[in-house]
């Protein structure tokens, strides 16, 4: 389905960087550095040599639990082979056994530190694959054969060898489902086998994770999980037919500062609250024409003065209200530079535009709402135990919406000076080191999508 809206794109520095851009530019279906971003995802998985050799050395082979790695811990089932000191020859084996042609794009490299080898698959491997395992399956499986023939082992010269090396990369499963926690080999998703129903793929990665991928730029880590967000809509059928329009636009004020309401709102209230970013929406919303009053007289303006509203395009009006949403959750957090408000936030700025709009739905028709009230309870309540961060994009608490909850918890966290138990640096430190590593998420990434879409903009 096509449609006529465009917009104007400004940077997260109040620049114009695009004039009359088709929001269909921006899908993740036809964007051609959003398609890079998702592939980058389905094809990467990482070994943390050092974590695999202390396992080897140490016998802690085949814990179960996050608690305790040391539950089982044989001594004689050790091995002294050296992994990190031989680590640029299992680069060499491993990209040749991942390689489907010489000239293909698989990589494999070390990331800074020289502990953790990141493992890129060709295009070929994932365009055959009927889904996203083959980062895991095959990735582990070289880097398995690549130790074998470095150290020469085989199931006739080490049978126990070759078992310790299986266990060490992948654990108990198949016996078990899941992989052990802090697993030697992972990548930035879910397993396969673990993922929460139909089209949430992409959304098996933690906001601490996204955080850290973007070096806690808080614009950037807003659109790294707006993008996974809504690749995950238009996968799960979401996006199809009637709504693709209401997410696009969604996706494309909320998050792409589309003409320029979320800065407008952030400049605005810098020294506001909650409620003056409620205000202030109302108040453009009137101005650009996208709601009015209906009447001037009872019952649609009552005795107090109170006004009932109506909106014309309920799709504009929910783009509006998405990007209040991250203004008042930006100017909330950031001026205490801590994520614990969240929760308090979203649900403040759903309940008072409810009011102030005369009755108007909230974000996303009160899925957003929910939302907030779930991260209360779990943030404030019997469950505090964890923090935001943690909170994986399919968890429960969060998923029951279109997209748009996961853009501000990841500024929550990106605006964080350091409160959380659980902080990035503690939780993912291994994925700030992407970034020297992969120029994919280098510069704002606004720009790298908005030039795609350029690219791409007279073929709509």
């Amino acid at each position: 389905m096509k449609y006529s809206d465009k917009i104007d794109v400004f940077d997260d520095m109040g620049n114009n960087i695009a004039e009359d851009l088709p929001i269909e530019s921006l899908s993740p279906l036809i964007n051609p550095f959003i398609l890079d971003i998702l592939n980058f995802f389905k094809r990467t998985a990482f070994v943390n040599l050092k974590k695999l050799e202390f396992m080897l050395q140490s016998g802690q082979i085949g814990y179960t639990s996050s608690m305790k790695q040391d539950e089982i811990q044989i001594s004689c089932y050790t091995r002294p082979w050296e992994i990190i000191e031989n680590a640029e020859a299992l680069i060499d084996l491993i990209k040749k056994k991942i390689q489907v042609s010489e000239n293909d794009d698989s990589n494999v490299v070390l990331l800074p530190g020289n502990e953790v080898l990141m493992v890129q698959l060709p295009k070929e491997r994932i365009r055959a694959a009927a889904g996203r395992d083959s980062a895991f399956s095959i990735a582990g499986e070289a880097t398995l054969q690549a130790i074998s023939e470095v150290h020469n082992i085989t199931p006739l010269s080490d049978p126990d060898g070759c078992n310790i090396l299986k266990s060490i990369i992948f654990g108990r499963y198949p016996q078990t489902r899941t992989f052990p926690p802090r697993n030697p080999l992972f990548t930035l998703l879910h397993p396969f086998h673990t993922q929460e129903g139909l089209g949430n793929g992409f959304r098996g990665i933690t906001i601490n994770h996204i955080v850290a991928l973007t070096q806690k730029r808080t614009f950037d880590a807003v659109i790294l999980s707006t993008i996974l967000e809504q690749a995950s809509q238009f996968e799960m059928g979401n996006t199809i037919g009637w709504f693709e329009r209401y997410n696009l636009l969604g996706m494309a004020y909320q998050s792409f500062n589309a003409d320029r309401v979320l800065l407008d709102l952030i400049d605005e209230n810098k020294n506001g609250t909650v409620g003056d970013v409620v205000t202030s929406l109302v108040r453009i919303g009137i101005e650009d024409d996208i709601i009015k009053p209906k009447k001037r007289s009872y019952p649609y303006k009552l005795f107090s003065g109170y006004k009932i509203y109506s909106v014309k395009d309920y799709d504009m009006w929910n783009a509006y209200t998405c990007a209040g949403l991250l203004a008042a959750v930006l100017v909330n957090c950031g001026a205490s530079r801590s994520a614990q408000s969240i929760s308090s936030a979203i649900t403040s700025f759903c309940d008072l535009l409810m009011f102030e709009s005369g009755g108007l739905p909230d974000p996303d028709c009160g899925r957003v709402m929910g939302t907030g009230l779930g991260l209360s309870h779990f943030n404030h309540d019997i469950f505090s135990i964890g923090g935001t961060g943690l909170l994986s994009l399919d968890n429960v608490l969060i998923r029951n919406n279109s997209g748009f909850v996961a853009p501000c918890l990841a500024a929550a966290m990106s605006l964080d000076s350091g409160t959380q138990l659980y902080r990035p640096e503690v939780t993912s430190e291994i994925f700030f080191k992407i970034r020297e590593a992969d120029p994919i998420f280098k510069g704002p990434l606004i720009n790298k999508v908005v030039e795609s879409a350029l690219e791409i903009k007279h073929k709509i």
